[in-house]
């Protein structure tokens, strides 16, 4: 099986999968959508998401019936977890499938700063958005494209992309690629090796047609806007609280109580997902007053961040932040929502 993943140049004969990022499905029937990425195995009349870097599990519903049809076409043996990304409602019902197919390991595919991917088949070919920026590989040409495009939609509500350039050989390239969502039990699009996707292609280049399957990406960014936390206890009971949230738009705030009589202290920033594999918190205020100061963090496998270096106000122990589970507006806000 083969996903389209972070480091294809072209589509390879192992697993790999098209990833894309800040790039956002449309919500379905005007309802705010979550989305979603893990492993999928069912459970009596519901199913359980084990979600990428978390500890605890989501219940997911499937009154539309297409996560039970994707499931029972595409998993090896029935019972067995199945990757899947997918928008739902805050009480876990899906309303929408994007990729079913493969594994845990689908979760190291992350597409960072990579809003869209797409590739296909007959030509061999992959495309990447980013901004206005497409790139563009067709490796049955051994050619390579980047074109600045502005975004348009059909007539049937298609998202479009097209561009032109000039090559130093003078010739003038035109582009236009059409993305296509698929809802309910929808025919979605498949690779070469059966992975599916809520996503189609369909491009033009210099007069020729391109066909393939997509992808959203910059996942990253997805998974780790959320809020985070750690409480330390003494003998003497509370000593120190501190949590983190992180916007999907960049935003940060940190909010630290020492519990010995004087008022909490928040600093206000944003936040960076860096290619180094780290998150950069860069905090401009504290209490409402001007400050600069930069934390670096690394992420665990299962969600927690852990503050970089050695910094003397959290001694020996560190600042080691887990996610929260039970926020509002996310499945684990219910009884019904979350399992150990």
């Amino acid at each position: 099986m083969r996903i389209l993943h972070a480091g294809a140049v072209c589509l390879l004969p192992v697993v790999v999968f098209v990833t894309g990022c800040a790039l956002k499905p449309e919500p379905a029937d005007n309802v705010e959508l979550q989305f979603y990425r893990g492993e999928v195995s069912p459970k009596g009349d519901t199913w359980v998401m084990k979600p990428c870097y978390s500890r605890r599990s989501r219940i997911l519903s499937d009154p539309q019936g297409a996560l039970a049809a994707r499931y029972a076409e595409l998993a090896v043996l029935p019972g067995l977890p199945l990757y899947m990304e997918l928008r739902a409602r805050a009480n876990g019902e899906v309303k929408q499938l994007l990729l079913v197919g493969g594994d845990s390991r689908a979760c190291a595919a992350e597409l960072d700063g990579i809003s869209l991917r797409a590739a296909g088949v007959a030509p061999d070919w992959a495309a990447d958005l980013s901004g206005d920026r497409l790139e563009v590989r067709d490796q049955s040409r051994r050619v390579r494209f980047r074109f600045t495009v502005e975004q348009g939609t059909s007539w049937r509500g298609d998202r479009l992309w097209s561009g032109s350039l000039k090559t130093p050989d003078g010739k003038s390239r035109d582009l236009e690629l059409r993305l296509t969502e698929f809802h309910g039990n929808d025919s979605g699009c498949r690779d070469e090796s059966g992975v599916w996707y809520g996503l189609s292609v369909d491009m033009r280049l210099d007069g020729r047609r391109y066909r393939g399957c997509g992808r959203y990406g910059d996942l990253t960014r997805a998974a780790l806007a959320g809020r985070y936390s750690q409480v330390l206890v003494s003998g003497g009971g509370l000593q120190r609280s501190t949590a983190l949230e992180l916007s999907a738009e960049g935003d940060a705030s940190l909010t630290e109580d020492m519990h010995d009589g004087t008022p909490a202290v928040r600093r206000d920033g944003s936040w960076r997902w860096l290619s180094t594999g780290k998150l950069m918190l860069h905090f401009i205020q504290r209490d409402s007053l001007d400050e600069q100061l930069v934390r670096l963090f690394s992420r665990q496998p299962d969600g927690t961040l852990v503050l970089e270096g050695r910094v003397p106000e959290y001694g020996p122990v560190g600042l080691r932040l887990s996610p929260d589970y039970a926020l509002p507006g996310s499945p684990e806000s219910t009884a019904e929502g979350a399992t150990e």
